[in-house]
């Protein structure tokens, strides 16, 4: 699950990324509602940092260590 989040964060982020960099600054107007889907994107990544998760599925492929039940598993 952690490498599942990692990777959907990293796809949301870089969507998010390119849809302003297309529509400019007019994607921010709370009539299109791009701007909900950014900051749904950036609270949830923030909330729930993927580096912790990184790191466990890291530790999980090199050293074959689960990983410990954290406020962020």
């Amino acid at each position: 699950m952690a490498a599942v989040k990692a990777r959907a964060t990293d796809v949301a982020l870089e969507i998010g990324n390119r849809v302003f960099e297309v529509t400019g600054a007019r994607s921010t107007a709370t009539t299109e509602g791009l701007d909900r889907f950014w900051r749904n994107v950036r609270t949830h990544t923030l909330h729930d940092p993927v580096a912790y998760k990184r790191r466990e599925v890291g530790r999980w492929v090199l050293e074959g260590e689960l990983p410990e039940p954290t406020w962020y598993s």
